[in-house]
């Protein structure tokens, strides 16, 4: 036996050593070499994706066909690694990113909430097309910080001048939106 507060042997028996890596750690570090992340989470998730969008779409009255045809194409979809990295690797980054975003937001929410704004006072008429125009930017930052333009083959050049582009289509629309009101 093991005494926690003095730290010492009782009855002289072994005891296990607490170093090393947690049964957690072990249990991810396991489903890492069997490739669970590049390939049976990722051949889950879009096998799940593909067989409800073609039950929603009543493809096939038959549900064993819907699900044929998502396994199929969810084994394409795996096999699929335009820039060398793969769908796991890339939903891994992804996710965490998002994860990382989720949690700024939610510490924006909080520090408003500590000024005394509500939160559903800020999302008035107006203002949730901005918010989703914010989250929406926020989305494509996040899929390009992962690697995403990879997977279209598309330089960052491409991308700053398209960004650019668009920005300067929303400054007219906005100056053009407040002419109007004249």
């Amino acid at each position: 036996m093991y005494n926690i507060t003095t730290r010492k042997k009782v009855l002289n028996m072994p005891v296990a050593e607490l170093t090393g890596p947690s049964p957690i750690e072990i249990m991810l570090g396991n489903m890492n070499r069997l490739d669970f992340f590049d390939f049976f989470f990722v051949w889950l998730l879009f096998f799940v994706i593909i067989y409800a969008i073609l039950k929603k779409a009543e493809f096939s009255e038959e549900l064993s066909v819907n699900a044929v045809i998502a396994f199929v194409v969810a084994f394409f979809i795996i096999n699929y690694t335009p820039i060398g990295m793969t769908l796991g690797t890339f939903f891994s980054t992804l996710f965490g990113l998002a994860a990382v975003i989720i949690a700024g937001l939610l510490v924006g929410i909080l520090f408003l909430g500590m000024a005394g704004i509500k939160f559903d006072e800020l999302l008035g008429k107006g203002n949730k097309t901005a918010i989703a125009v914010l989250l929406g930017f926020l989305a494509i930052i996040a899929f390009i910080s992962v690697g995403g333009l990879g997977f279209f083959n598309i330089e960052s050049d491409i991308v700053i001048t398209l960004f650019m582009i668009l920005l300067m289509l929303f400054a007219v629309m906005f100056i053009a939106k407040g002419d109007e009101s004249k």
